[in-house]
């Protein structure tokens, strides 16, 4: 006897993002990771997968911040194992040792060039190789403009987020004192980053993940929202800057 699938909605594959949501109350995979190094902390040296592996051999930790061009660095460090979005504090969870024995780097960027391109990649649904997560593509499929994201940010916690829409400070520092915890920080564009990937042996770096570029208008409204919203990241680059000598070009337009 044939059956027929009358409904094939009903047959799909459950979203992960979902499941992860029900059972542990967060929605990504690296965030059960983060919480479990909070309740259960001798446990995470069990769970360190094939990224830290990876770093380990390379001798090198990076915090891969989303849009800030962590995917063409992480394959040109590591080749094809992926890093995903481990905070640094995972990292330090999953090999204490490895931690304190070899170097970690992030680099930052901008925050209302972070916030750009975060808004477009949201706004797409993602890029050609970097799909926005389902539920988070519905979540946000209402929205109509820059005022309607912010209103959107500002009224969830940050493990309601995704990884786009956090601060970088989330990724690179301690959450209860602000410290940052990654040994070297950049801003991308500061020609320090390409003489500190050579010395890692790094001498190109492929382009991947690319978002198609828009120009983005923003209000001075608009921009203290944004200021409200990452001020540790505005603080974190403002020093950087000044450490450096750098001064990224601006890329937005005030209306």
């Amino acid at each position: 006897m044939a059956f027929a699938i009358t409904d094939p909605a009903r047959w799909r594959t459950p979203d992960s993002k979902r499941i992860h949501h029900a059972l542990f109350g967060v929605y990504f995979e690296e965030d059960i990771y983060e919480r479990a190094s909070i309740l259960a902390p001798g446990l995470m040296p069990l769970l360190g997968g094939r990224a830290a592996r990876a770093m380990a051999e390379r001798k090198l930790i990076f915090v891969h911040v989303p849009r800030v061009a962590g995917t063409s660095i992480a394959r040109a460090l590591y080749g094809s194992v992926p890093t995903r979005h481990h905070s640094i504090r995972y990292y330090r969870a999953v090999c204490p040792k490895l931690f304190t024995q070899v170097q970690s780097f992030a680099l930052l960027r901008d925050p209302f060039q972070r916030f750009a391109s975060a808004y477009t990649f949201v706004r797409a649904g993602g890029t050609a190789t970097s799909r926005l997560s389902a539920v988070f593509a519905a979540a946000t499929a209402h929205l109509r403009d820059v005022d309607d994201y912010l209103s959107f940010l500002e009224g969830r916690d940050v493990l309601e987020l995704d990884f786009v829409m956090r601060p970088q400070s989330w990724f690179v520092c301690d959450l209860e004192t602000g410290t940052p915890l990654v040994g070297e920080l950049f801003v991308l564009g500061d020609p320090a980053v390409s003489a500190y990937l050579r010395a890692q042996g790094v001498e190109r770096l492929p382009w991947l993940n690319r978002a198609q570029r828009q120009p983005l208008f923003l209000s001075t409204r608009q921009k203290a929202r944004i200021e409200r919203l990452y001020a540790q990241d505005f603080a974190l680059v403002a020093g950087l800057k000044v450490r450096s000598g750098f001064e990224a070009p601006p890329a937005i337009a005030a209306e």
